[in-house]
């Protein structure tokens, strides 16, 4: 992420289809925070047309702030097997700065093993 001010506190939660969302831990490490975090989902048939929704967030002691949202078609990851690449946030607020996240996604037909 890029074109932050400061030294926020910034989770991104991620939203695929019906399935329960995801969140990033929160970093605090400047104002280009850095995951470096895998998130795997399992389907019971082709994901076509499916969306993947980022929403990313400042956590304040003033309460959440939004950086900004994007949203990604996945047919694309799956035709290709891996796409890598920058996105753009955008802002709630047309006075607020965009951002990018640089995100990398893998496709796999393996059967993850289940967690116990």
């Amino acid at each position: 992420m890029k074109q932050s001010v400061g030294n926020p506190s910034v989770y991104c939660k991620l939203t695929l289809g019906n399935t329960p969302p995801r969140q990033t831990k929160i970093v605090s490490t400047g104002p280009n925070p850095e995951w470096d975090e895998s998130f795997a989902w399992s389907f019971e048939s082709h994901p076509r047309g499916q969306k993947l929704h980022i929403s990313c967030k400042n956590k304040s002691k003033m309460g959440n702030s939004s950086f900004g949202k994007v949203t990604i078609q996945i047919d694309r990851v799956v035709m290709l097997g891996a796409v890598a690449g920058g996105y753009t946030l955008l802002p709630e607020s047309k006075s607020r700065p965009s951002r990018n996240l640089e995100i990398e996604f893998l496709w796999s037909n393996k059967q993850q093993p289940l967690q116990k």
